[in-house]
């Protein structure tokens, strides 16, 4: 154990999970993996809050702003989670908001939506991230 492990340790309560690495190796590639769709979901919520009105028109559901904003909000706890100490619960979280994105995904997915096209594409990408939180 290593001078800062025991330090960082002093400090936590006995039910808090002890410092037992630290450095850039100390993470599992599955916590690394965790960690980058934690930021991911931080960086893809602040799209979705601040530009809702673009992805609604690109997706062609004008009027939908607030649920892309509601999804931007899901999509930052998600990723807040993601990056705690809890990180299975934001990660299934993600996984839980993936099915919401492609079921509004799939009712856009119109023939009546000039935007298919870009639907599709949203629906190749999400499907994609959805099977890296499993």
């Amino acid at each position: 154990m290593n001078m800062l492990s025991k330090f960082g340790n002093l400090s936590r309560r006995p039910s808090d999970p002890k410092v037992v690495k630290s450095g850039p190796k100390a993470l599992a590639p599955s916590d690394m993996v965790a960690r980058k769709l934690g930021w991911f979901s931080i960086a893809l919520g602040m799209v979705e809050l601040i530009a809702s009105e673009r992805i609604a028109r690109a997706l062609g559901i004008p009027g939908k702003e607030g649920v892309i904003r509601a999804y931007g909000a899901r999509e930052l706890s998600s990723g807040i989670l993601s990056l705690s100490a809890d990180r299975q619960s934001g990660l299934w979280s993600r996984v839980a908001g993936d099915g919401l994105d492609i079921g509004t995904l799939l009712w856009a997915f119109r023939h009546d939506n000039p935007k298919r096209d870009n639907v599709g594409l949203a629906l190749v990408l999400v499907a994609g991230v959805t099977l890296i939180d499993l």
